[in-house]
């Protein structure tokens, strides 16, 4: 079962950066969810930036839960790009095909 570490910076440009560590499971999904929304929907910030380079893990339920945070955020104005997946994620990524909406504008 996943086990992940969330942990959130505001860089001088206004963007909020999710930084997450571990693995990303159908265990975790909520709270990952729970943490990108609530960014968002109270921060209101131009642009939502979650960072899985220490991500080791990433099955189906995380995909759809950062797809489901993708389309929050755009929905509300808020640009949203998934910064430096780790090889693994990365792969699931494309063949899911979802890596070039999750890592535009980088």
């Amino acid at each position: 079962m996943g086990n992940i570490t969330i942990s959130t910076s505001f860089p001088a440009d206004g963007a909020t950066v999710v930084s997450v560590r571990g693995e990303i499971d159908v265990s975790v999904c909520d709270e990952l969810l729970r943490v990108l929304v609530g960014e968002v929907t109270r921060r209101r910030p131009p642009r939502l930036v979650v960072d899985l380079l220490h991500v080791t893990f990433l099955d189906s339920t995380g995909l759809t839960t950062l797809l489901g945070a993708y389309r929050t955020a755009r929905g509300l104005g808020t640009s949203f790009v998934v910064r430096q997946p780790s090889a693994f994620v990365a792969r699931q990524m494309r063949v899911a095909g979802a890596y070039d909406i999750l890592t535009a504008g980088q």
